[in-house]
């Protein structure tokens, strides 16, 4: 009896209770509460999702995932062509080094295009709305170091808040090349003007050797800008980019040290030297802006466009690619951007591309770039010398009338006019044409210019041996065929050729023009001694085959009757 007076009474409770609430409804003496948010935290893996082309916005995110920012931490990417080291307080670049490629011959550590100083400028760092995201701004990391063989590829991935700005950095790297890619995402609560800019910083590309004797005593003699170490008068470090459809550097350190700025479309802009790039680059589908600047031997270029928004709840899409390695023509193949026109030749470049594609095919064979420099010097000879043929033939018979142009210039002394008639006169009557042996000489400057360009900067040559010792010495010789000959002996003998060809030609009518003329091969020969042994061998071989070749002509001439 109990239990059901118990029961009766729970049953008329919960009764009053539901018919009060329904009845308080309907004559809307409350209101019903709202129901409860349920907040899902979406995986860090999905935030890429969905990705649109640079410029475009993603479909708007209506749950975003936590932040929580880590304490910094250094990330190491060893892939079998190079080592980074970045940071993950904002992915920037910490150190890079380049494997395969010695500092220089006698120092067995590789060559490293980001460390020490140049590190302390945030080498790819991003810069969103004024703010460098990895001094500004709070970062989470939860990856680890990256391992990768031979085609595979790897990523990193660092989030950031910046000034209310959510940023997704993620980098992918390959085991086959050099090109670093980004793509970056960035959110924000509010309308914000981006102006992203992407930059890249490199400390002088040298070799980190002494400065050579021949820059030291020139600096003694001549005085002006101290030679640095490690950086030849020939390969010196320089801010280059590509701008317009056309390539432009500045090497002037005053120049950068005020900074530089250019705007249009620029593809790329990169540090470099000879062999070596430092470069940041995008693909420019409207104007884009590139500052570059020097300061304690830093060089920096930031590369960006002014014009991108983000709208509230959507997804700004950022991209951008690097490429820190060496400017050999196989690996640039693949570098997007127009990267590969950082291999620049100058005016000269329709000619130095096919002589480099011929001083690899040759090494391909002999296996000694010394030797392939010989082979192709022959090559090009053999090209011109029916035209060399002419240029000598020319200068034989002006020279045999050279006793007759005496006399004329002797008797029309004082009469100019009459003198140049008369000297006219005998080459037509003697069907000589006074500019014969210079014609061929001047067709032939375009490819010496080409060739300059192509050994200059062929990285092939960088290191490459030919001679390793002095013959029945110990003492290291043509070893670096990028380097100039450091007992000066190639020089020397290239001078003497050059003097040989000036006394087997033609003297010039005009005494001061003679004295010119012999004081050229002295010119030359001071001018080569600094310059990287491989062009020296080239014009010695050159001048070596222009004698015989003049030789030859000179024996067919005198056997020719008068």
């Amino acid at each position: 009896m109990e239990n059901k007076r118990l029961f009766l009474a729970i049953a008329l409770s919960v009764a009053i209770f539901l018919g009060w609430n329904w009845l308080a409804l309907k004559m809307g003496w409350i209101t019903p509460a709202p129901p409860v948010a349920v907040t899902q935290t979406v995986p860090a893996a999905n935030a890429t999702a969905g990705a649109q082309p640079e410029g475009s916005f993603a479909a708007p995110q209506k749950v975003a995932p936590e932040f929580v920012p880590t304490q910094g931490q250094e990330v190491r990417v060893d892939t079998p062509l190079y080592t980074a080291v970045f940071h993950s307080q904002g992915g920037v670049l910490r150190k890079f080094s380049i494997k395969g490629y010695q500092r220089n011959l006698y120092a067995p550590e590789t060559v490293t295009l980001v460390n020490g100083g140049a590190a302390d400028k945030t080498p790819m760092a991003l810069m969103l709305a004024g703010y460098n995201t990895a001094t500004q701004g709070q970062w989470s990391f939860d990856g680890g170091d990256v391992q990768l063989e031979p085609g595979k590829t790897g990523t990193l991935r660092f989030v950031g808040l910046v000034d209310g700005m959510r940023v997704t950095r993620e980098f992918t790297f390959s085991g086959d090349t050099y090109v670093i890619a980004e793509k970056t995402e960035v959110q924000s609560d509010a309308s914000r003007e981006l102006r992203p800019a992407f930059t890249m910083a490199a400390a002088a590309l040298t070799e980190d050797s002494p400065p050579s004797f021949i820059a030291t005593a020139k600096h003694a003699v001549f005085g002006g800008e101290k030679p640095k170490p490690g950086e030849s008068q020939y390969n010196t470090t320089r801010v280059a980019w590509f701008q317009d459809g056309s390539f432009h550097e500045e090497g002037s350190l005053s120049t950068l040290d005020e900074g530089k700025k250019v705007q249009g479309l620029v593809a790329w802009g990169a540090v470099m030297n000879n062999y070596f790039v430092a470069a940041v680059s995008m693909k420019p589908s409207k104007e884009t802006s590139l500052f570059s600047r020097h300061g304690n031997g830093v060089f920096q270029v930031s590369l960006g466009n002014p014009e991108l928004t983000v709208a509230p709840g959507q997804t700004q899409i950022l991209e951008a690619d690097y490429y820190l390695g060496p400017k050999s023509t196989s690996a640039l193949a693949a570098a997007p951007n127009d990267l590969g026109k950082t291999l620049h030749y100058g005016m000269f470049t329709i000619i130095a591309k096919p002589l480099v594609a011929l001083l690899q095919f040759l090494y391909g064979y002999v296996g000694n770039y010394g030797v392939a420099i010989i082979l192709m010097t022959v090559l090009i000879k053999l090209l011109f010398w029916p035209l060399s043929q002419k240029s000598y033939k020319s200068m034989e018979e002006m020279k045999r009338l050279q006793p007759e142009i005496v006399k004329i210039r002797e008797r029309y002394a004082d009469d100019k006019e009459a003198m140049n008639k008369e000297i006219m006169q005998l080459y037509r009557s003697h069907k000589v044409n006074p500019a014969g042996g210079c014609l061929p000489i001047v067709i032939q400057i375009p490819v010496f210019f080409g060739l300059y360009q192509a050994l200059l900067n062929s990285i092939e040559l960088r290191h490459a041996v030919f001679i390793e010792y002095l013959p029945f010495t110990n003492l290291p010789w043509l070893n670096d065929l990028s380097a100039p000959d450091p007992y000066m002996i190639t020089p020397l003998i290239m001078g003497a050729t050059m003097f040989l060809q000036q006394k087997m030609a033609p003297p010039a009518g005009d005494p001061t023009q003679q004295k010119i003329m012999l004081f050229m091969p002295l010119i030359f020969t001071v001018l080569f001694l600094g310059f990287p042994s491989g062009l020296v061998v080239y014009w010695l071989v050159n001048n070596v085959i222009s004698i015989f070749q003049q030789w030859t002509q000179r024996r067919k001439t005198t056997a020719q009757p008068k």
